[in-house]
């Protein structure tokens, strides 16, 4: 090879260079914005589990509060019931003087008799309800305690979250512009290409080689192309995954005597 021919290759191996180094800045840009991107989709998945937790709260608390007025209007009902058997017993104790006959005696007294039962037993059901009543106070007050929690967190960490997601949204913007940039100073061709790359294998269009071995895919290129990568004067892919690869062999220092 002579000089002239040396400089031709020297000159197609340095441009080839720079357009790797371009597709190189352009990829590390977009897995920077992939990195912020997943960021950004953790922290509203996690305001969602908060909202569905206060949620929960409010659930057991409105269903508590459901017990507690079926309870009232229980005992109401009760109370109502006890008071008219009791204004029977009145009324038919001071008959029972008047009657005439042991029939109608005996028949008023079986009717006192169930009455007074009917009263035992309302009282006794609305004792139980006034028992109930408590505990589910008890109960009620337990879980207001738990929904003002969550939402003390759900408000907590909603600004917290917000406050995160805008820094995240000002560091996207800037990425956003620089990718713009680095997109100019790569050649449409290899743009289309690496776009196609990049959604195909995960977001990695560009790898090094390393001891004939692609880190993309850990397939092994073929032995003449891995010579050929070292001083290559143009863009290669890997036959095996289509990335865009460069020798990344670590540079071996000469051993000093």
């Amino acid at each position: 090879m002579n000089d002239k021919q040396r400089t031709v290759s020297r000159k197609e191996h340095s441009l080839s260079r720079d357009k790797l180094k371009a597709l190189e800045e352009l990829q590390a840009l977009d897995l920077q914005i992939r990195e912020l991107t997943l960021q950004a989709e953790k922290h509203p998945q996690r305001l969602k589990v908060i909202e569905s937790e206060k949620a929960s709260a409010k659930g057991v608390l409105d269903g508590i509060r459901g017990r507690l007025a079926d309870n009232e209007r229980a005992r109401r009902q009760q109370q109502e019931l006890l008071g008219v058997e009791k204004d029977k017993v009145r009324k038919w104790e001071s008959r029972l003087s008047e009657l005439k006959t042991p029939r109608e005696y005996a028949a008023l007294a079986r009717e006192l008799e169930i009455a007074k039962k009917t009263n035992t037993n309302a009282e006794g059901e609305i004792n139980r309800l006034a028992a109930e009543y408590e505990d589910l106070k008890k109960q009620a007050t337990a879980a207001e305690g738990v929904l003002a929690e969550k939402d003390t967190v759900l408000s907590r960490e909603g600004t917290e979250i917000k406050a995160i997601l805008d820094g995240i949204q000002a560091q996207m913007k800037v990425l956003e512009e620089s990718r713009g940039k680095a997109t100019g100073a790569v050649e449409r061709s290899l743009l289309s290409k690496y776009e196609r790359i990049r959604k195909q294998r995960g977001g990695i269009a560009v790898v090094g080689v390393v001891r004939g071995t692609c880190k993309g895919c850990q397939m092994n290129i073929p032995p003449q192309m891995a010579n050929t990568l070292r001083t290559a004067t143009e863009i290669m892919s890997c036959p095996s995954c289509n990335r865009f690869i460069y020798n990344a062999d670590p540079i071996e220092v000469p051993a000093t005597a």
